[in-house]
């Protein structure tokens, strides 16, 4: 709860102090791109053809925000095809981390919004990361999630992108009227 609240925030505050940072909506649902003011459905290009089309620049696909210094790759439905897609790739774990490549000197910052799963999407995107931060709900059922969550970061560090490290946990949703 509160990934993409998070996302948006968080993107938004570092553009405020001067960063230049990117946003990459890494949801089939398309929740980061709809909280920018974009409709996932009028997209004719995606961060999944980003992924699954050679010759395909970011360039192509980046959208500006109305945020000055933030921008956007975009996501919609056509990302879950991906995770059937990508099984039978090469290095299908690395797709995400090569398509961003190009993009990197031109950011101080790049924030991926992920999906509340943990399938090939999530492990593409914790080995293009540098850093984990974890959004959680300030609620016990919550807590369960994150040792499977948390297992995952542990073999993707071991065997994909041993520079991955957990900045943190977020707590979202707290209601100082419970303990």
């Amino acid at each position: 709860v509160g990934k993409t609240t998070s996302t948006i925030n968080l993107g938004a505050a570092l553009a405020e102090y001067g960063r230049r940072v990117l946003l990459v909506d890494f949801d089939p649902q398309g929740a980061l791109s709809v909280g920018l003011g974009v409709n996932p459905m009028e997209l004719d290009v995606t961060v999944y053809n980003l992924l699954m089309e050679r010759g395909l620049t970011a360039d192509e696909v980046l959208l500006k925000t109305a945020v000055p210094g933030m921008d956007l790759l975009p996501s919609n439905i056509d990302l879950s095809a991906a995770e059937v897609q990508l099984v039978s790739e090469v290095a299908r774990e690395s797709a995400l981390a090569r398509a961003l490549r190009p993009l990197l000197p031109d950011y101080d910052y790049v924030i991926i919004d992920c999906q509340p799963s943990l399938g090939l999407l999530t492990v593409n995107a914790l080995t293009a990361a540098h850093s984990v931060i974890v959004p959680l709900e300030c609620e016990f059922f919550a807590l369960r999630g994150v040792a499977l969550l948390t297992e995952t970061i542990e073999k993707v560090c071991e065997r994909l992108n041993p520079e991955l490290r957990l900045d943190g946990i977020l707590a979202t949703m707290y209601d100082s009227r419970t303990v």
